[in-house]
């Protein structure tokens, strides 16, 4: 079953796909740029267990196969092929975004220290 997420939902989960999606680009995200993606992530309101869950079953799956290819999206993912890609399937982990998250382990890191230190201040 696909994703159905009412109209509030959506406009909640939109900046959340986007800011973690920044994660599988094939470019060095700088400090700056952890600190505005752990901004999103925490004016969505979202805890960190629920981020994570859709990082895993709902962005992975969709981006994640960019870091497996030779030619990997460096300038960010169109927001509205986002949208319908993580629409257009299970919100589930699939075996590419497992890997991909593996990739991208020391970045997730460094975007946890991020918001750490977010609620910290």
């Amino acid at each position: 079953m696909t994703l159905s997420l009412t109209p509030a939902e959506l406009a909640r989960r939109r900046p959340i796909w986007t800011a973690l999606s920044a994660l599988f680009l094939d470019t060095e995200l700088e400090e700056a740029d952890y600190r505005h993606l752990a901004r999103v992530l925490r004016d969505s309101g979202c805890s960190p267990d629920e981020w994570r869950t859709i990082l895993r079953d709902e962005v992975a799956p969709v981006v994640g196969g960019h870091l497996l290819g030779t030619a990997g999206e460096w300038a960010g993912f169109d927001g509205t092929w986002l949208e319908t890609a993580v629409l257009a399937r299970p919100a589930r982990p699939t075996l590419t975004g497992r890997w991909a998250l593996r990739l991208i382990a020391p970045d997730l890191r460094r975007l946890e220290r991020a918001c750490a230190a977010l609620t910290r201040s």
